[in-house]
């Protein structure tokens, strides 16, 4: 071959690699242009004066401001400068107008935010505000839209791949994305859907058997209308029913996940301690709230530092101040309640439709709203929301994926309406809530700026300087007639609807228990007797149990030993596996020799650790859907998957019946036989070692069991691999401390966990520590992306700034100097600091 066609040769054979290298030397390079600047002078409109940033390790900014309304404009420019995008999709999720980026494929989940509200609640709350906190939103838009503006030519990578700019910050925006992260700490609704569904299948009275509310508490009766109701409509088929229900609902409640953005995600775990439970005397705060796995992470990390205020901690990306964190006095972090804050109410609408049926009185009229949700590369889509006194009518949302008003008469509902009524009536005070615990000096001044989080049920841990320590329930709950808040009730019956709220004085709290400790990990709080009804459907208390059992056994605690227990592995749901299978040997042994040779082989010998290096914790991941199905696969049917997503936000009935090891559903109805508790063991433990052989000699945990931190691209061809982070192997599991949440029909895929962690030291706060699941950045080539991701894996922490980082740690120092403002002057000192 000559020289000159050899040359051709290779240039056409390396072509497309050049292609690609210049393609991604190109994104690389946009990329980096469009990370900020942690160092030099940024001159900014809209300031009054000089602000300071100091950036410490990780890109964790100190914000010294002059007044607190140059803090929180700053705040706004820094925070954009690394997660712009997140809070474009947040702010458009909660907003019901995601499809104004994604086009139609997005509709319904609009047309859904749209329904229940969340637009009109963060309107509502805007209007309510007074002057000072409206002036601080205003101020953080404002800067917000400075970064906005200077970055125009270096937009973050996925504007340019997406072709679209980020429209101005607005006020409402910042609320409408604490609204929808309030919104996504309600659960209840799901779990009634849930049960009409399960109902029509298989019965009321034995459906009501699957949804125990805690251990040994039966479920409550289902209403007699209800089940007057039910035995007039038609049972589900065996296959899958069309029609609205939870199948219906749960592609679009779940839908934010494939964004990279917050999911309805319930568990958190947080502990205090104080006194002589611990090594000084001085308070202790643990926490790690638990959110789904996202890239870039929930929380931004910062100290804000002006005359009327100094606090650190973390931030939600879009809302003004710190969402967790502690102050000069005070330290404070949350966890779900899990509180019953919605209702699924059946209404019966007139035959014009027009208007719902009261019983002993007129008809009550639906009313209306109408909106349009702008699309993408589509034609706007007009909507009509329909509500009632009992809440908005959800059967409308299913138009957007049938392309038709919803029909029901194929799964038994007739022509009945479904309403969701939720405590949302009176206006939201979250922002208020967030800056009285940003300023509160004592645990009675944090307790009462906790009460204005309205509309969502937190447990607020509490620990001061002065070694006191608290919690307070916040929310607000309904104040219900007949109903016990777990099953759907009849709309035309007045005796069921809601009379009111319960007054937040009867918020359950603790100030300065004399054990010295609280422990809140979404487990039941109150006595069963407690005069108000919070919840039905409380979480497993099994991480709140290993807590206590950690506290008790490490003697003095210190701040060491206190992250320690968040690393904590044990699984309590594993232990009693063992457990259940010991008080069957005989039966097992007997029944099936080969079965119980697997219990010894494979689990036999386990602790109960959900490590990722042991197999016996794999085989107990597998375990645990071969047992769901065994037991009740055969009654269930295609319906098991809704209750198995149920089991993810709630105790279920196979935990129940692992702890007593009584159930009603032991036998196979599908044959002539009558099995016995054996048998079942025996089909659950050969089907999990099947399918623990399916994935080789000496697997491991964390060979089948992995996070994958999703971004807004993850299902597109090569950029969800570019822009997603992960697959990686872990341990944990459902019910441990160290959570990794994952549904049971999906053992391997890790759905939640730890969005951050802390430990806070109020006698000094320069020890506090925490992490991030992955680093302060959403810049795809940015090193402060998933510089943290090691240390989230490991449990391991860094120093929270006080004060800022040292000379030694700082990594760049930004000055931001107004245009229009008064001469620059120099930055005043802040208020007396704490040491």
């Amino acid at each position: 071959m000559s020289k000159r066609r050899w040359y051709w040769l290779l240039s056409i054979l390396l072509l497309p690699a050049l292609i690609a290298i210049g393609a991604g030397g190109t994104l690389y390079w946009l990329g980096k242009r469009a990370e900020p600047s942690y160092s030099g002078t940024v001159a900014l409109s809209g300031l009054a004066r000089p602000v300071a940033v100091r950036f410490g390790p990780h890109a964790v900014p100190t914000i010294e401001a002059s007044d607190l309304r140059d803090l929180v404009f700053a705040q706004g420019y820094v925070t954009a400068s690394e997660r712009m995008w997140q809070m474009d999709l947040l702010r458009r999720l909660g907003g019901g107008r995601l499809a104004e980026l994604f086009g139609p494929e997005v509709v319904a989940v609009d047309r859904f935010f749209r329904t229940v509200g969340l637009p009109v609640e963060a309107r509502r709350a805007l209007k309510s505000m007074d002057d000072a906190d409206r002036a601080l939103l205003d101020a953080y838009a404002a800067g917000v839209n400075a970064y906005r503006d200077s970055a125009r030519g270096r937009r973050p990578l996925e504007y340019l791949i997406s072709g679209l700019e980020p429209a101005p910050w607005r006020p409402e925006d910042s609320l409408v994305i604490g609204t929808y992260m309030a919104w996504t700490q309600s659960f209840n609704a799901r779990g009634e859907l849930t049960f009409l569904r399960l109902a029509r299948r298989i019965g009321p009275e034995r459906a009501r058997m699957l949804f125990p509310t805690d251990e040994g508490i039966a479920p409550p009766e289902v209403p007699p209308e209800l089940l007057d109701y039910l035995a007039t409509t038609s049972p589900v088929a065996a296959s899958p029913a069309s029609g609205f229900d939870i199948a219906t609902l749960a592609p679009i409640l779940d839908y934010p996940a494939r964004l990279g953005l917050p999911t309805p995600t319930p568990a958190s775990n947080a502990w205090l301690a104080t006194g002589a439970r611990t090594a000084t005397g001085e308070a202790l705060l643990a926490n790690d709230p638990h959110l789904a796995f996202s890239m870039p992470g929930i929380w931004y990390e910062l100290e804000l530092i002006a005359p009327e205020l100094h606090v650190a901690g973390v931030s939600l990306p879009g809302v003004p101040l710190v969402l967790i964190g502690h102050n000069a006095d005070l330290a404070w972090g949350v966890t779900s309640v899990i509180a019953d804050t919605q209702d699924i109410f059946i209404e019966r609408p007139t035959a014009d439709g027009l208007a719902v049926e009261r019983e002993g009185r007129a008809p009550e009229p639906i009313q209306i709203r109408h909106e349009t949700i702008d699309v993408r590369g589509g034609a706007a889509v007009d909507i009509a929301i329909r509500s009632t006194s009992r809440g908005v009518i959800l059967n409308d949302i299913l138009g957007e994926i049938t392309g038709t008003l919803m029909d029901l008469s194929e799964t038994g509902l007739d022509s009945e309406l479904i309403a969701l009524r939720q405590t949302h009536d009176a206006p939201d005070r979250a922002f208020q809530a967030v800056r009285g615990l940003c300023q509160a000096r004592t645990l009675d001044e944090a307790r009462a700026a906790g009460l204005n989080f309205r509309h969502v049920a937190t447990n607020l841990m509490l620990a001061h300087r002065d070694g006191g320590i608290a919690w307070q329930m916040t929310g607000v709950l309904p104040q219900r007639g007949r109903s016990s808040g777990v099953f759907p009730v009849p709309g035309w019956l007045d005796a069921y609807d809601w009379q009111g709220e319960v007054p937040q004085s009867l918020n359950p709290s603790t100030i300065n228990p004399t054990d010295g400790l609280i422990i809140t990990a979404n487990q039941r709080t109150i006595p069963v007797d407690y005069p108000v009804q919070v919840s039905n459907a409380w979480m497993s208390p099994h991480r709140a149990q290993r807590i206590a059992a950690r506290l008790s056994a490490s003697g003095p605690l210190t701040p060491a030993s206190m992250a320690e227990i968040q690393s904590d592995r044990v699984s309590l749901q594993g232990r009693m596996m063992l457990t259940s299978l010991r008080r069957l040997e005989s039966e097992l042994r007997a029944l099936d020799p080969d079965a119980w040779s697997i219990a010894e082989t494979q689990l036999l010998d386990w602790d109960g650790a959900m490590d990722g290096a042991s197999r016996p914790a794999a085989f107990a991941a597998l375990l645990e859907p071969a047992l769901f199905q065994a037991l009740y696969g055969d009654e269930l049917g295609a319906d098991l998957s809704s209750l198995l997503s149920l089991s993810i936000v709630a105790y279920n009935p196979l935990q129940e019946t692992l702890r007593t090891g009584e159930s009603e559903f032991w036998d196979d109805v599908t044959t002539p036989e009558i099995e016995t508790p054996a048998t079942i063991w025996a089909r659950a433990l050969r089907s999990a070692r099947t399918a623990l052989d399916a994935h080789g000699d000496d697997v491991r945990l964390d060979q089948i069991r992995s996070v994958r931190f999703t971004h807004a691209f993850d299902r597109l061809p090569l950029l969800g691999d570019l822009f997603s982070v992960g697959p990686t192997g872990v341990g944990g599991g459902s019910d441990t401390v160290d959570v990794i949440k994952t549904r049971p029909q999906e053992p391997g895929k890790g759905l939640f966990g730890a969005s951050t962690r802390f430990v806070a030291t109020p006698a000094d706060w320069h020890q506090t520590r925490g992490t991030l699941t992955l680093g302060q950045s959403g810049h795809r080539f940015s090193p402060y992306r998933t510089d943290q991701l090691d240390d989230w894996l490991a449990v391991q922490s860094h120093i929270w700034p006080w004060h800022g980082p040292d000379e030694v740690r700082t990594i760049g120092h930004l000055r931001l100097d107004p245009i229009d403002g008064p001469l620059a002057q120099p930055l005043s000192a802040p208020a007396a600091r704490q040491p």
